[in-house]
């Protein structure tokens, strides 16, 4: 099962072998556009060229997963695709089983943006759809450990814990629901993660990270 906790140890361990896998990581790092296209698998949809969806998948090997599916970077299933689906073909039934990645669930969607100033319209999205981990990444690009920086990862938070909430107001989310928010900083050329695990509520809790 991939839940917060288990998604953040995949996430360092995936983090720290694509740092060391591509020498060039803080130039890519630099540019946004770059970055998230290297360990997502670039911009086109796909379900075999991701770095980050092979590294899950090579740990759960039973979880299939597809880039640029629909609104989303990347989702996540464990569950099978639909089947059973009929439809009308020269006036008889026809049945067929859905292929590629058409799956019932998602298990982990992930949503990336670069500038956290924009983050927000990322977190909305999470909340939109059904998935027991929903997952944004996004970056804070100032001096680590300075007040500006301190104050910015507790307004993206603050954020997303209120969109949290103001959505379950419209409609809950299933309580068992997990939302997780990673944010990486750059400092003295070492990447940082830190990470916030919250609930369907928007309650939230800072997990240890590197």
């Amino acid at each position: 099962m991939l839940n917060a906790d288990s998604f953040i140890e995949g996430w360092e361990q995936f983090s720290q072998d694509f740092i060391s896998k591509n020498l060039d990581w803080l130039t890519l790092y630099e540019n946004n556009t770059e970055w998230s296209a290297r360990f997502l698998g670039g911009k086109k949809s796909c379900s075999e060229r991701s770095p980050i969806g092979n590294f899950f998948k090579s740990k759960f090997p039973e979880l299939n997963y597809r880039t640029e599916d629909g609104s989303f970077d990347l989702a996540f299933s464990f569950a099978s695709n639909y089947s059973k689906l009929f439809y009308l073909n020269r006036n008889e039934i026809a049945c067929f089983d859905a292929e590629g990645f058409y799956p019932t669930m998602y298990d982990v969607i992930i949503e990336v943006e670069n500038d956290c100033r924009c983050s927000w319209q990322e977190m909305t999205k999470l909340t939109w759809v059904r998935s027991p981990l929903k997952v944004l990444i996004t970056y804070n690009w100032h001096p680590s450990d300075t007040l500006i920086w301190r104050t910015e990862r507790k307004m993206l938070i603050d954020t997303f814990s209120n969109i949290i909430h103001q959505s379950n107001q419209t409609f809950k989310d299933n309580t068992q629901t997990e939302y997780l928010l990673i944010i990486g900083n750059n400092g003295d050329n070492k990447l940082n993660w830190t990470y916030y695990k919250l609930d369907s509520d928007g309650q939230y809790e800072e997990k240890n990270g590197s």
